[in-house]
C-alpha cells in the first residue's frame, strides 16, 4: 500500500514537472479522500493553484499542509511566495522568517526572501541573503539568475555577466540567461556571444521557449552591428514563435478600457477623496519603450524623491478590488471602498524604506486607472510619455517582455493596442486637462534643460542640478532599458523606424 502511494506520488510529481497541473489536481484528489493528512500532496495541490493565479485556494492548501505538519518547510516558503505575489509583504517576510527558523540554509527560502526583500528596495539585505544562498549551492540556476538581476539593476554590469556566465556553464539550454546577457552587451565591438548563440540554434535541441530567448538576443545583437536586414529576421522569428505560444489576450486589455470609460462617464459627480499620506505619489504611465525609465531617472535623482520602479501594486489591487467585482452590465463607482484601496497601495508602499517627501510608481498600464488614480490620490502628479509612434511600436516589437501581453509580439494586435491606449489616454485628457503632464521623449532628448525644468515644476519641485546629471543616479532600474538609462542623452534612438521601413513596407502600415 505505501510502495503504490509513493508511485502515485512520483507520477504527480512527473505531471507538476511537465506542466499538467489540472492533471496533478485530478489524480492528488484521489490520494486525499484516502489521505487528508497527506501535507505532500496538500503542497503540491497548493503550488498547482498558484502556478494557475488562483492564489486563494493556493493559500487555503499551504495553510493546511502547514497545520498538519509545523516543520513544512516547503509549504511554508510557499505561503510566503504566494503572500509576495498578492502582495501582502509583512505577511511573506514574516513566513520567510519562519522557514529559515527551520532550517537558515535553506537555499530556495534564502532565494525567495531575497527576492522579496529586491521587490521592496533593500537591496543590500536581497545581496546579502542570495550570496548566501550561493555559498550553499552555487550550482542552482535561480541563485545566479537573481545574482544578475540584482547585479544589472544597481549598475554593476561586470558583476551580472559573470553570473550569467556561470548559468551558461551550468546548463547551456537556459537561454534566458543569453537574453539577459544581450541587454548588457555592445556587438558593435564583440561578436563572440552571438556566434555561441547561433551554434546553440544549430546544435542544442531547445524547445521553443528556449529559441525565442535566442531569437531576441540574437536579434539585438545584429541591430547593434546595424546589420537591420538580419536583426529584422530573428525579430519577426522572436515574435511569430512568442506569438503562437501566447494566450490572446487583446480583447481582454481592449474590453477593461471600454469598461473603464463607461464608469467615468460619471465622474464629475465623484468627490476626491481625503489623503491617507503624506508621501506624494508620482506616476509616470505610457507604453512600454516610452521614455518611462529616462523620465523616472530624471525625476528619482532630485533629492526629495525615490524611485521605486515598476511596482504594478496599483494595476493589481484594482483589478481585484474593483473590476472583478463588477459587471459590464452593472458598472459603478461606488462599489468599492475607495479608502481599502488607498490603504492596501500604502500598506505594500510603507514596505520601502521612503525617507522622501515623493516617490516614483513606473507601472505602465496605469494608463488605464488615471480615474481612480485621481479620486485615490488627489495630490498625486501624473506624468505620461509619449514618443514617435512608429519607434515606439518598433521598440516595443524588437523586445521580449516579461510581463506584457501577447499583443507586444503580433503587428495587427500591437497597433490595435496602441489605437486603444490613445483612445483612452485622449479620454481621460479630456476629463483631467491639466492634471496630466505629457513629455515627449524625442523633445526631451534634443532640449534637456528646459523640459527637465517644466517637469520638476509640474512636481512641485524645485530646480535639482542632479536631475540634468541622471546618468549619475544610483537608484535601481529593472527594466529592459537598465543600460540606456545610465548612459545619459543619446539620439540613435529617434528615428529607429526608418532602419527597416525598407525591409518590410506592411510594418505597422495601419498607423
Amino acid at each position: 500500500m505505501i510502495k503504490n502511494l509513493k508511485n502515485q506520488i512520483q507520477i504527480i510529481v512527473n505531471y507538476f514537472n511537465s506542466g499538467e497541473f489540472y492533471k496533478v489536481l485530478e489524480l492528488s484528489n484521489n490520494i486525499l479522500k484516502k489521505n487528508p493528512e497527506n501535507d505532500f500532496i496538500l503542497n503540491i495541490v497548493g503550488l498547482c493553484y498558484q502556478k494557475l493565479q488562483d492564489f486563494s485556494r493556493a493559500e487555503d492548501f499551504f495553510s493546511r499542509a502547514i497545520s498538519i505538519n509545523k516543520k513544512n518547510i516547503n509549504a511554508i516558503t510557499n505561503v510566503a511566495n504566494n503572500y509576495k505575489y498578492t502582495l501582502d509583504y509583512k505577511k511573506s517576510e514574516k513566513y520567510y522568517k519562519l522557514a529559515l527558523e527551520i532550517n537558515s540554509n535553506h537555499a530556495v527560502a534564502l532565494i525567495n526572501f531575497g527576492n522579496l526583500k529586491f521587490i521592496t528596495g533593500k537591496y543590500d539585505e536581497a545581496l546579502d541573503l542570495i550570496k548566501k544562498a550561493e555559498i550553499l549551492s552555487e550550482t542552482l540556476i535561480p541563485v545566479q539568475v537573481n545574482l544578475a538581476i540584482i547585479y544589472q539593476s544597481i549598475g554593476n554590469f561586470d558583476q551580472a555577466l559573470n553570473s550569467l556566465e556561470k548559468i551558461n556553464k551550468l546548463d547551456a539550454t537556459f537561454t534566458k540567461a543569453d537574453k539577459m546577457k544581450s541587454v548588457l552587451i555592445d556587438y558593435n565591438n564583440q561578436s563572440i556571444h552571438l556566434n555561441e548563440m547561433r551554434q546553440k540554434l544549430e546544435e542544442l535541441k531547445l524547445n521553443d521557449t528556449q529559441k525565442v530567448f535566442l531569437f531576441f538576443a540574437i536579434s539585438k545583437a545584429y541591430e547593434d552591428k546595424k546589420n537591420y536586414e538580419n536583426a529584422y529576421h530573428f525579430m519577426k522569428k522572436g515574435n511569430n514563435l512568442k506569438y503562437k505560444n501566447s494566450k490572446k489576450n487583446i480583447k481582454i486589455e481592449l474590453n477593461k478600457s471600454e469598461r473603464l470609460k463607461k464608469i467615468f462617464l460619471s465622474y464629475k459627480h465623484i468627490k476626491h477623496s481625503e489623503n491617507l499620506s503624506k508621501k506624494i505619489p508620482i506616476f509616470i504611465i505610457g507604453l512600454p519603450r516610452s521614455g518611462t525609465s529616462l523620465v523616472e531617472q530624471i525625476i528619482s535623482s532630485h533629492n526629495d524623491v525615490k524611485g521605486l520602479g515598476e511596482l504594478n501594486i496599483f494595476n493589481n489591487l484594482a483589478n481585484n478590488e474593483f473590476l472583478k467585482k463588477n459587471t459590464y452590465e452593472n458598472l459603478n463607482l461606488n462599489s468599492i471602498d475607495i479608502t481599502i484601496l488607498k490603504r492596501k497601495y500604502f500598506d505594500v508602499i510603507n514596505c520601502f524604506d521612503l525617507q522622501s517627501s515623493f516617490f516614483t510608481d513606473k507601472t505602465l498600464l496605469n494608463f488605464n486607472w488615471i480615474g481612480m488614480i485621481k479620486i485615490c490620490f488627489p495630490n498625486s502628479k501624473i506624468i505620461h510619455c509619449k514618443r514617435n509612434k512608429k519607434d515606439n511600436l518598433l521598440s516595443i516589437y524588437k523586445n521580449l517582455f516579461d510581463h506584457e501581453g501577447s499583443w507586444c509580439y503580433n503587428e495587427k494586435d500591437l497597433v490595435q493596442y496602441y489605437k486603444n491606449y490613445i483612445n483612452i489616454i485622449e479620454f481621460w485628457k479630456n476629463l483631467f486637462g491639466n492634471e496630466i503632464y505629457e513629455i515627449e521623449y524625442e523633445e526631451l532628448i534634443q532640449n534637456p534643460k528646459p523640459n527637465i525644468e517644466s517637469l520638476l515644476s509640474f512636481c512641485n519641485l524645485s530646480w535639482d542640478e542632479n536631475c540634468l546629471n541622471f546618468k549619475n543616479n544610483k537608484s535601481v532600474i529593472n527594466t529592459l532599458s537598465v543600460k540606456q538609462a545610465r548612459t545619459g542623452i543619446y539620439k540613435t534612438s529617434i528615428n529607429s523606424f526608418d532602419n527597416y521601413v525598407n525591409l518590410d513596407k506592411e510594418l505597422f502600415k495601419d498607423l
